[in-house]
C-alpha cells in the first residue's frame, strides 16, 4: 500500500519537481496545498496560474489563508489534523536549502504527527536546472528581485534551448541557479507533453516590495 501524502505548491520548478520525486519514492500524492500568507507574493498574484500548474499535474488546488507563524496557525493545524484521519502520513515541500524553511515544517509536521518529506533538500541546485532541462520542465520567469538577474528575463520561458544562457548569467551575477533565496520565481508552462498556454495580462512589469513581477492571464493546458 501506498504512503498517502499533501505538498505544498507554489506552481514553480521546485514544487513540481518534489512532486515527481515523492512518486518516485512511492508516495500517492492526494492534496496540492498553496498556504496564502499575510502581505505580498508573487505567486499569490498569479493564483490562478498556480492552479493550472496544479491542473496539469491532475490535481486541485486547496489554498489555505494562514498567519505568518506557521508551526502555530490554527486554520493549517486543523486541516492537517483532519487530513491525517483520512489516513495522510506525509507532507512533502520544495524546499532545497532553506534550513530556516526546514525547521518551521518540521516543526509543524511533529505537532500533527506527520512526516516530513523534503526530496530536494540539499540537493546541488545547478544539478537541478540541468535535470529540468533534461525531462522537459519548462517554467516562465514571473518575478524577478532588483540587481539580481537581467529584468530581460522577466516573462521570459526556460526551456532546454536556452537554460544554458540563462544558467550562465545566474553564475555571473553570483546568484543561486535555482533562485533559492528569492532571486527570482517562476510557474511551470511545460512538463513533457504536457504544456500550459498562459498570457500576461499587460506587457508592461510591476514593482512591489524590490521585486520586479508580472501578472498572468491562464489560461488552458494542452496535451
Amino acid at each position: 500500500m501506498m504512503n498517502r501524502c499533501i505538498a505544498l505548491f507554489t506552481g514553480g520548478k521546485e514544487s513540481v519537481f518534489s512532486i515527481l520525486k515523492a512518486r518516485e519514492l512511492g508516495y500517492e500524492v492526494e492534496e496540492l496545498i498553496f498556504l496564502e500568507k499575510p502581505g505580498f507574493s508573487v505567486h499569490k498574484v498569479n493564483i490562478q496560474a498556480v492552479k493550472a500548474v496544479a491542473l496539469m499535474l491532475g490535481h486541485r488546488l486547496e489554498a489555505l489563508k494562514i498567519s505568518n507563524e506557521i508551526p502555530e496557525d490554527k486554520s493549517l493545524i486543523t486541516h492537517l489534523e483532519r487530513l491525517k484521519e483520512q489516513g495522510i502520513t506525509t507532507l512533502v515541500t520544495g524546499n532545497v536549502k532553506i534550513e530556516e524553511n526546514h525547521n518551521i515544517y518540521a516543526k509543524l509536521c511533529k505537532r500533527v504527527g506527520l512526516e516530513l518529506v523534503e526530496p530536494l533538500y540539499n540537493r546541488d541546485t545547478m544539478e537541478l536546472l540541468l535535470k529540468y532541462a533534461e525531462i522537459g520542465l519548462d517554467f516562465l520567469i514571473i518575478g524577478i528581485r532588483k540587481n539580481s538577474l537581467n529584468p530581460e528575463w522577466l516573462g521570459k520561458i526556460i526551456t532546454r534551448e536556452n537554460f544554458e544562457i540563462f544558467l550562465a548569467e545566474a553564475l555571473s551575477n553570483g546568484i543561486d541557479p535555482c533562485g533559492e533565496y528569492g532571486e527570482y520565481h517562476t510557474v511551470v508552462t511545460r512538463l513533457g507533453d504536457q504544456k500550459l498556454i498562459i498570457e500576461r495580462n499587460s506587457s508592461s512589469a510591476h514593482e512591489k516590495n524590490n521585486t520586479l513581477y508580472i501578472s498572468l492571464r491562464v489560461a488552458t493546458h494542452s496535451k
